[in-house]
């Protein structure tokens, strides 16, 4: 930097002011190319590299709250959301009305690719045993 201000400043005192403006506007092309130009085609291409990578993950949705549902409308909320749903474990110690669900995996606002499994865990009580809770 040093250099060129020198070389400037040497035109500057010998009168060759042509010379002045060519090396300045030299200079000034020199850095708007380097400090404007290439990072700006370097930034676009990392934005389509984005794009593109963001375009091939498998389309994604937010699993539903069911905490506290039924199984047969916690099982028609996960069918609209794109969503599948299973039965983990049933729990005979929960004072809840058989077939609600008590637990659930992922949690609530997750978000996960469409055809992911809902694991949910379900109330039932003693002598509801055999008592199914899908509707299959």
């Amino acid at each position: 930097m040093r250099f060129i201000l020198g070389v400037l400043w040497g035109y500057y005192i010998r009168g060759r002011k042509r010379l002045l403006i060519i090396t300045l506007a030299v200079f000034m092309m020199l850095m708007l190319l380097f400090c404007v130009v290439l990072p700006a085609i370097a930034l676009s291409i990392l934005g389509l590299d984005v794009m593109r990578e963001r375009a091939s993950r498998p389309p994604q949705t937010s699993v539903p709250s069911l905490v506290g549902l039924k199984y047969e409308s916690a099982e028609t909320q996960v069918h609209h959301s794109n969503l599948n749903i299973r039965i983990l474990a049933h729990r005979y110690d929960v004072p809840d009305e058989p077939c609600t669900i008590i637990f659930q995996t992922p949690q609530a606002g997750e978000r996960v690719s469409y055809g992911t499994v809902v694991g949910v865990v379900v109330s039932n009580r003693e002598g509801d045993k055999a008592k199914q809770c899908s509707s299959h």
